[in-house]
């Protein structure tokens, strides 16, 4: 949920805006112009359970991202821990570049310095 004067988020449980006293509408029904941003390519996983991980790492983080897999995971729905070949991209905006790279260390077995 959204106020639509302050365009503050709320979780879905709440109706009213404590700071605007108004009813919160359904943040998909707010038509909010789009930040243009520009994204940067993390290095590959090729294995969707760490991809997973990272993505779960950058929600926590709050940091945006979007993800694009190889055609065989994608379309086909295949899914496994190293099939030869798959590739799996994170994009992120590029000034979290340097945020992400450190906190995803750990899933590639590097340590952080």
């Amino acid at each position: 949920m959204i106020c639509p004067k302050c365009h503050a988020e709320y979780p879905d449980s709440l109706i009213f805006c404590g700071d605007c006293h108004v009813d919160l509408i359904d943040a998909c029904n707010l038509d909010l112009p789009v930040t243009k941003m520009a994204w940067s390519q993390l290095e590959p996983f090729n294995n969707e359970i760490f991809a997973n991980m990272a993505t779960e790492i950058l929600d926590n983080e709050r940091i945006p991202y979007y993800v694009k897999k190889d055609w065989l995971s994608s379309a086909l729905g295949i899914k496994g821990t190293g099939l030869p070949s798959q590739l799996i991209r994170i994009f992120i905006p590029e000034t979290e570049v340097s945020r992400a790279t450190k906190l995803l260390k750990t899933i590639r077995g590097e340590k952080n310095n």
